[in-house]
């Protein structure tokens, strides 16, 4: 932990529970900050109060106690944050915390008159009524810690319907297949009727479609077989949530490749990339690479080799079960990819003497270089735009959409949501790098709560999710899935990973310190009977985090909700079985038991380890449909060229008709090229512009072009930062609270804020003190300005152009008035940098005018260049119309 606070440190970065700690810490130490907010908000909701935090309640506390107008709503049982330190005690105590007041006249004072008054919200507009009574019946246990909570009864429109089905299976596997099954029984009802039956509420004709079914998850190692299952009966399915995302097969293809672009050492992802069935490497030809890879390390690269075994035909690629040392080139395979022997990203780029390989397997592992070369020369583009680019060379595009039957929107919905999540990573990460972006992934991967919720898509698919990441969603019917349970395994109620007994987990605060402490367990002595029963106490704790879990899942339903377990899982010897939800669902009166696998023998074994797995290798494409796209391909490019003595047999209609195909598809052709960077690519300006985007333009069209086609961070530099806290004493002076917008951080091509200078004008000697005490000494000090730090939003020809003019005074001998931008660098040394930067007094010159609404002649501009205590008012300003003139030129060659 003291490693962790000291790493946030050095990286000047926050957490959410620092920002939540922090935020506390000031509203509660300041009382100013709360009345300030009280002023703004005269009525307070606060909703889902039950996933407050300690930190959070000292927060609202502080801000609206008192005796302030705020009302909570939330739901105890729907409690599911316990994890990240939420307390459904702060939903109890609420009344105690914000109790109700009373004024006493005649001055108008408050005083607490009691606790505040409780309304019970009992209605459910979103369930029918036989899924609200097995919710009821699950979460009845929690009923003990607040003895008033009512049951939820569902709305007059949903009164005495609904369906709830479960069902125990012998193994995980039939499990996925009778969800698939039931699902597909959903889709097959009658158009008009809702997933119970009966007619809609609202009366709507549509059937049940893909997008009214999730299968919620408690673990994410549950989505493959369901995926599966759902797939094979041609039925669409979206993964939610990036972790759960990682696990699609399409979208770890294209995370193998983007680890391999970044890091030599990836072998594994590597591995993945040559086995699959796109490229078909078979055992023999990974031994020669694995061997070429070693040969490296030791620095034996240009040592010609001879083959060490005859080379396999080439439809195999490595692979003939005929010879017999097939099993020792298996074995040696493994072995390569599991062990540390070099760099196979490496070999790949040079795999040596053609001879080591087969025919077939050169020539694919030679295609996959020249592959992984292309896409190299993408690694500086934005994450999003690497991640499309690796789909479409990966194919990922054309052959999601060439699965038959399937939606081309739903098909591709995983790849699309893995690409707004690159997206989203790049405008939130403070380092968005390629390996800064993996590493993330790497975590999502590996933390089974995930990273965040993910967003559910607005293709027709079934969604597959966890449970944490359906909070607050709703479908008209939902499976809950793995609700299994053995002596040493579990599904759901899930088995924390870590102990949540501070006693056994160094990490955790002992709850007698913590502020939510009445809600945890009490550790009453160190003698034996005193930790049991602390150790009882918590594995109760963790259930009830569990059963509060299993109710979300539940009332996640509207008219239908599927609950089912299993006997054996995949890849384990010991037993499951029903855990307590599904018998508590079962046994709940409601319902309908579809299948119930009968107890198996003491001594049975699990059947899904009785007999070994098969399958070739390399893999074939069977479900993967490469083959059928190259296929297809070959008969497009054949149909593009006929022969000339066909052409010759057409009618003169029909050979116009043929050119004209050609020219559409040669259109075609050539817009694909530049879409993929092939070409130039004309970039059309933005309909708003800032004032640093006019410069730029001014300075280098090409360079705004790339900007905005291709937007790039800027670290911040000292310079930078100099001029920042000047502007900042500056407003400090005139009384004048800075807002900041982006615009205002960086000028294009600059280290500088807006208003700070050029490129290399900082002076190391001078410090802010020293800027200070030079702008005492300018004519500007006994100035004062009419106004500062003024926003603006002008038309400047067809663009709306935004920005901030520094300061304005109104006190000019000449009269009228002096707009001026202050810059703490060095003036332009070029005349062409001098005139790009004139830019920007024009378009502020133009903005007040326009403000003031004053003539452009009675408004002058100026920099002050505060280190060299200069002023500089160029002459030659453009007016509106050269500054349109400005936005309408086209750059002469478009911008790659």
């Amino acid at each position: 932990m003291e490693r962790y606070v000291a790493a946030k440190a050095a990286r000047e970065v926050l957490d959410h529970g620092d920002q939540v700690a922090l935020a506390a810490r000031i509203a509660s130490q300041h009382p100013e900050v709360g009345a300030a907010e009280r002023a703004r908000f005269h009525v307070v909701l606060l909703d889902e109060y039950q996933d407050t935090s300690h930190a959070q309640l000292v927060l609202l506390r502080s801000l609206f106690g008192g005796g302030h107008p705020v009302t909570a709503v939330g739901d105890p049982c729907q409690s599911i944050y316990g994890w990240r330190g939420a307390s459904a005690g702060n939903l109890r105590r609420f009344t105690v915390d914000f109790p109700e007041v009373a004024r006493v006249r005649p001055f108008g004072a408050t005083a607490p008159s009691g606790p505040a008054p409780v309304l019970l919200l009992s209605t459910s507009f979103r369930n029918s009524e036989q899924v609200l009574d097995a919710a009821a019946v699950i979460s009845e246990d929690l009923r003990y810690e607040v003895p008033d909570l009512p049951r939820l009864v569902s709305a007059p429109d949903r009164a005495e319907r609904g369906t709830v089905a479960c069902a125990l299976l012998d193994t995980v596997t039939d499990e996925a297949d009778w969800v698939a099954a039931q699902v597909a029984g959903l889709l097959a009802l009658e158009p008009g009727c809702a997933p119970d039956g009966q007619p809609w509420p609202d009366r709507r004709q549509a059937g049940v479609r893909p997008s009214d079914i999730a299968v919620l998850c408690r673990k994410r190692s549950q989505f493959v077989p369901l995926r599966r299952a759902i797939e094979a009966r041609g039925i669409p399915v979206e993964v939610v949530g990036l972790g759960g995302l990682l696990a699609v097969p399409e979208v770890a293809d294209v995370v193998a490749t983007l680890r391999v672009l970044y890091d030599a050492g990836a072998s594994d992802a590597l591995a993945r990339l040559l086995t699959g069935p796109r490229w078909r490497i078979g055992p023999r030809d990974l031994v020669a690479l694995g061997r070429r890879a070693r040969a490296l390390a030791r620095g034996e690269g240009d040592r010609p080799r001879a083959p060490e075994h005859d080379p396999p035909g080439p439809g195999s690629a490595g692979h003939d079960p005929a010879e017999p040392d097939l099993a020792d080139a298996l074995a040696e395979a493994v072995t390569d990819l599991t062990a540390e022997t070099g760099s196979l990203v490496e070999a790949l780029d040079d795999l040596g003497d053609p001879r080591a390989y087969s025919p077939a397997g050169y020539a694919r592992m030679h295609a996959l270089a020249a592959e992984l070369r292309r896409l190299r020369a993408h690694v500086g583009r934005p994450l999003a735009d690497l991640a499309a680019e690796a789909e479409r060379v990966l194919g990922l595009d054309i052959e999601v959409a060439a699965r038959p039957g399937a939606d081309p929107v739903a098909a591709r919905a995983d790849l699309d949501a893995f690409t707004d999540v690159a997206d989203a990573f790049t405008g939130e990460g403070a380092e968005p790098t390629l390996g800064a972006f993996l590493a993330y992934l790497t975590a999502a991967q590996q933390e089974e709560f995930g990273l965040e919720t993910g967003r559910v898509g607005e293709s027709d698919s079934v969604k597959l999710l966890t449970v944490h990441a359906a909070k607050g969603l709703q479908w008209p019917a939902v499976f809950v899935p793995g609700l299994a349970v053995g002596e040493r395994s579990q599904v759901f109620p899930a088995k924390p990973r870590t102990s949540t007994r501070w006693t056994d987990n160094a990490r955790l605060i002992p709850f007698g310190l913590r502020g939510d402490a009445g809600d945890l367990p009490v550790l009453r002595g160190l003698d034996a009977a005193s930790l049991e029963q602390f150790a009882d106490a918590c594995a109760a704790r963790d259930l009830a985090e569990e059963r509060r879990l299993m109710y979300v899942a539940a009332t996640r339903a509207a008219f239908w909700l599927g609950c089912s377990g299993y006997w054996w899982g995949e890849g384990a010897s010991c037993r499951l079985g029903p855990s307590p939800f599904l018998l508590q669902v079962r046994s709940s009166g409601v319902a309908r038991v579809l299948q119930w696998a009968p107890e198996p023998a003491p001594d049975a074994e699990n059947p899904l380890l009785a007999t070994v797995e098969e399958a070739d290798w390399p893999a074939t494409p069977a479900g993967r449909h490469y083959e059928a796209v190259r296929e297809a391909a070959a008969l497009v490019e054949a149909a593009r060229e006929p022969a000339s003595d066909a052409l010759a047999e057409l009618s003169a209609g029909d050979q116009d008709l043929v050119a004209a195909w050609t020219r559409d598809a040669d259109l075609l052709l050539a817009e694909r090229a530049q879409r993929r960077g092939e070409g130039a690519i004309p970039v059309p300006l933005p309909a708003r512009l800032s004032v640093s985007s006019l410069v730029s333009l001014a300075r280098d069209p090409a360079e705004l072009a790339r900007q905005v086609r291709r937007p790039m961070p800027r670290p911040p530099a000292r310079q930078a930062r100099k001029g920042t806290a000047f502007h900042r004493w500056l407003e400090q002076r005139y009384g004048q609270q800075r807002l900041i917008d982006d615009s205002d951080l960086f000028e294009p091509g600059t280290d500088e804020p807006a208003g700070g200078g050029q490129p290399g004008g900082g002076q190391p000697g001078e410090d802010l003190g020293e800027l200070r005490a030079q702008f005492e000494r300018s004519e500007w000090a006994d100035r004062w300005p009419q106004a500062v730090e003024v926003p603006f939003e002008t038309l400047v020809g067809d663009r709306l152009v935004r920005g901030r003019i520094d300061a304005v005074f109104a006190d000019s001998p000449e009269g009228g008035y002096d707009v001026v931008d202050w810059k703490t660098g060095r003036p332009p040394a070029s005349e062409a940098e001098r005139h790009a930067v004139s830019v920007q007094l024009a378009a502020y010159r133009l903005a007040w005018a326009a403000l003031a609404g004053v003539p452009l002649a009675r408004v002058r501009a100026a920099f002050y260049y505060v280190a060299e205590d200069q002023t500089v008012r160029p002459a030659d300003l453009l007016d509106e119309a050269a500054l349109t003139a400005l936005i309408d030129q086209i750059p002469s060659d478009p911008v790659p």
